[in-house]
């Protein structure tokens, strides 16, 4: 027994994937709704069913303003915390990524 105690142990370590500062990849739908400046509430990405903030959407080029949404390939992390943000005059809070590339398909 006392031999399989190391093993299990190295099982354990070796077994358990890291989910943080995970960089994953996807399609997804890039939706500007407008400058903070004049109520617009900036950029979202939807994955899936899944709506998110951009941590920092001063990174995402001002050609992808596109008012109907725009298809992306995009690689990110997802943010153990939520994006706060003031829309109009709301506070909101919604799940943030971190963009690492964004390419237009």
């Amino acid at each position: 027994m006392r031999k399989l105690i190391p093993f299990l142990i190295l099982f354990l370590i070796l077994g358990c994937e890291d989910e943080e500062n995970k960089i994953l990849e996807t399609d997804a739908l890039l939706r500007w709704t407008g400058d903070f400046a004049v109520d617009g509430c900036g950029f979202f990405i939807d994955i899936g069913e899944h709506e998110y903030k951009p941590e920092d959407e001063l990174a995402i080029p001002d050609s992808l303003k596109i008012d109907t949404g725009v298809d992306v390939f995009i690689k990110y992390e997802l943010l153990d915390d939520s994006i706060e943000f003031t829309c109009g005059f709301q506070p909101q809070e919604i799940d943030g990524l971190k963009l690492h590339s964004i390419e237009k398909r």
